[in-house]
């Protein structure tokens, strides 16, 4: 039988009365990490208040958590009719369009939270500099997946893949696909046939403790999901890098 399903009988019998009951046991089970339970919760809250934002944004990211993708869709789908302005829910909807492998759904919603972006409309999403795109696992790793909205400064930066801890609580190293001034500078000057100037060069780079690696280099911008089939194949250890070197660690400050 469905776990979701034997979780929803078992809670039936303990149905919260109020939609606050409903959500205080939502959360709780959230803490617990056991979120396939605070979904039947914050579902129960819903059958109560079927517009209730908080809920359906919760609910959204129990059923991410709880790896059904079908109710986190149709959840957050339902939120972003409520909120059509929720950046983070849009992001979320990325993720979970990326999940179930619609990737015209996921292109539309992704080009949607950059033109909300772009509206200037909402503060919070112009102070935000990247957004998560996808969360995965690959070669038995965890990876959380940003997109920089724009590529500033001398050393942008497109794509970064933070690859989690044991704990999932930080990064214990990053593959980035980025594009630096000065790399592109050479890279005009001594290739031939020289490059159109509005084509630039992107390399693919992992950064660990003290050390550095270069992957890959692309003539012209990749798409996401070819630069993110390179990160699982280095994941998985199907692809070496072409370079590597040892970064300096900082010196050691005087008192």
């Amino acid at each position: 039988m469905n776990p979701v399903l034997i979780v929803t009988l078992l809670f039936a019998a303990a149905a919260p009365d109020t939609v606050e009951q409903a959500s205080q046991s939502g959360n709780q089970m959230m803490e617990a990490k056991k979120y396939c339970e605070a979904l039947v919760a914050y579902r129960a809250g819903l059958a109560i208040d079927p517009k209730n934002s908080d809920l359906l944004y919760n609910a959204g990211l129990a059923a991410l958590q709880c790896r059904d993708f079908d109710a986190a869709l149709d959840l957050l789908s339902r939120l972003k009719a409520l909120a059509p302005d929720d950046w983070q829910v849009r992001a979320k909807l990325v993720q979970t369009y990326q999940t179930l492998g619609k990737i015209a759904e996921r292109d539309r919603e992704r080009a949607g939270l950059f033109e909300l972006r772009k509206s200037g409309t909402n503060q919070d999403l112009s102070a935000q500099s990247e957004y998560c795109r996808e969360r995965f696992e690959a070669g038995g790793e965890r990876v959380m997946a940003f997109e920089h909205f724009e590529m500033k400064g001398e050393r942008a930066v497109k794509y970064v893949f933070d690859v989690m801890n044991e704990t999932g609580d930080a990064a214990k190293y990053q593959i980035s696909l980025g594009s630096y001034d000065l790399t592109n500078e050479v890279w005009h000057q001594s290739t031939k046939p020289t490059p159109p100037a509005d084509v630039r060069l992107f390399h693919l780079d992992g950064y660990g403790e003290n050390i550095h690696f270069t992957y890959a280099m692309f003539p012209g911008e990749p798409t996401y999901d070819e630069v993110r089939a390179l990160v699982v194949k280095i994941l998985k250890k199907e692809f070496k890098p072409v370079s590597s070197s040892i970064v300096s660690p900082p010196a050691s400050k005087k008192p």
